[in-house]
């Protein structure tokens, strides 16, 4: 299962601020409430984040986020956590095109990686 969530700091900042909600029960973060209802473990950044894709903030970093969390929703491979609200048509067109890579089974093995 995966979350995918945009940030403008570092994948080491991202991710001590998961574990601090982690470790104070906040809802602050999708993921964060993930493990935490689930009851699930944790691992080190290296093992559980992974950069998709390098842009700059903005509306390019959210189309970008979007296209990632759609992928994934159609793969049903987000968290329950990590609603869909907007399903776009185009989103299905870009996957066909593969401008981002496919999602293979090795890329399922590794559970709660939070992709950003």
């Amino acid at each position: 299962m995966a979350y995918i969530g945009q940030s403008g700091r570092s994948i080491a900042t991202r991710y001590k601020e998961h574990i601090r909600y982690i470790r104070n029960n906040s809802p602050q973060s999708a993921y964060a409430m993930h493990i935490l209802q689930n009851r699930h473990e944790y691992g080190p950044a290296k093992e559980t984040l992974q950069l998709q894709k390098a842009c700059t903030k903005g509306a390019r970093k959210s189309c970008w986020e979007n296209i990632y969390i759609q992928t994934y929703h159609n793969h049903r491979l987000l968290i329950k956590e990590q609603q869909v609200n907007d399903i776009n048509p185009l989103y299905n067109i870009i996957n066909e095109t593969r401008i981002i890579p496919r999602l293979t089974c090795a890329d399922t093995e590794n559970q709660h990686k939070e992709y950003m």
